[in-house]
């Protein structure tokens, strides 16, 4: 066991020396990405120095940790390149936290180190440690997350979910979307609750979160959900489908109820659903006609984990990896609802936090394979 420990440190080891001699390389080549969205938390830390108030109000703590971290860089008067390499440093760390998380789930150390590779050289997850963007560390987060609460489902020790806690709270103040974390984290809380006959529990967190959600749909997480963009149709955000011209304000604040109101009074339930399901193959597709034919070819190289995803989840689920595969089920599907009402990103942005969960299924679909190819040799 000690020698097959060894070796795979020595793997990690090579592959990790690997990893950051690229990303130097690539770091000192090409730098740090500093328009388009990265100007907003720039601009965000100088108001945070100078103690002034977040240029988007509210909305900016949801970012605030991000903000932070690029408001320590420009107070140590740093180049800007430092955050890079943190999310660098964190991505890795993410992914020996994915390798760990794999080998409790699968006990599989095969499975497990492939798909640390894997997400080491996941174009749509590693590409936004180059740009000021909060994507890199929110993705980061969720992953080392997941595995911290993996961690305390296994142990029940105070100090580990003292850890998650700390997580769980930076994951929610890095995006806006680290409430789906959330929710998620509910969803597999509840199964677990059920599971173990513990119905008052259950049943009292069950009233807590419905009352949750009642004060999520009216709280500011629903301006994100913007009835002008559903009544522009917007397939990628800010570019509409329809030919008149629509009034269109980033954040209306009108939220879900207003949104519900435009789908059935102004669009219909039937275009509305057609729109969606159309973001969602542009969100899973990847492809961008404006992108180069290798860009585009390298993302649809990303697809191929699709059909082992279905099998992860459409699989008996194992014991081990029951609560693993109900969370990144419950993540996936929330992101879809929330891609329904509102819009894909015009680079990708929006996929690089659904990744992890989606290898996270293939990988357990790759184990599921792997043991009916088996079974069908023994029985040959």
């Amino acid at each position: 066991m000690r020698t097959t420990t060894l070796f795979s440190e020595k793997k990690i080891t090579t592959v990790a020396i690997a990893y950051f001699l690229i990303n130097t390389f690539l770091l000192f080549r090409f730098g740090i990405q500093q328009g388009g969205e990265a100007e907003k938390f720039i601009d965000n830390a100088s108001r945070i120095i100078n103690g002034h108030s977040l240029f988007n109000g509210v909305f900016g703590y949801f970012y605030i940790v991000y903000t932070l971290l690029v408001a320590l860089a420009v107070k140590m008067s740093v180049n800007l390149i430092v955050v890079a390499v943190i999310q660098v440093c964190l991505s890795f760390f993410a992914a020996l936290c994915l390798y760990k998380l794999l080998i409790k789930i699968l006990s599989n150390h095969s499975i497990a180190f492939l798909f640390f590779i894997i997400y080491l050289l996941c174009y749509p997850i590693q590409k936004w440690n180059f740009f000021l963007y909060s994507e890199s560390v929110h993705t980061s987060l969720l992953v080392i997350a997941l595995y911290s609460f993996n961690n305390w489902m296994s142990d029940k020790k105070i100090s580990s979910l003292a850890t998650f806690i700390v997580l769980l709270l930076l994951v929610l103040f890095s995006r806006p979307v680290g409430i789906l974390f959330l929710l998620s984290l509910f969803v597999v809380v509840l199964t677990w609750l059920f599971g173990q006959k513990k119905m008052l529990h259950f049943y009292v967190l069950t009233a807590i979160g419905v009352a949750s959600v009642i004060l999520i749909l009216n709280s500011p997480y629903t301006a994100f959900i913007n009835p002008d963009s559903i009544r522009r149709m917007e397939i990628i955000c800010q570019v509409p489908e329809v030919s008149t011209p629509v009034e269109y304000k980033e954040y209306n604040q009108e939220g879900l109820y207003k949104a519900f109101a435009v789908i059935k009074d102004e669009i219909g339930f039937g275009t509305f659903f057609t729109n969606g399901f159309k973001k969602l193959g542009c969100f899973l597709g990847m492809y961008r006609s404006y992108y180069s034919w290798q860009n585009n070819l390298l993302l649809i190289c990303f697809t191929v984990f699709y059909p082992f995803t279905l099998i992860g989840v459409f699989s008996a689920p194992g014991r081990s990896f029951f609560y693993a595969r109900v969370f990144s089920i419950t993540y996936l599907l929330f992101t879809f609802i929330g891609i329904f009402f509102t819009c894909d990103e015009w680079s990708n942005r929006f996929i690089s936090p659904a990744f992890p969960f989606i290898l996270i299924l293939a990988a357990i679909g790759v184990l599921q394979v792997l043991k009916r190819l088996n079974n069908k040799v023994v029985l040959n």
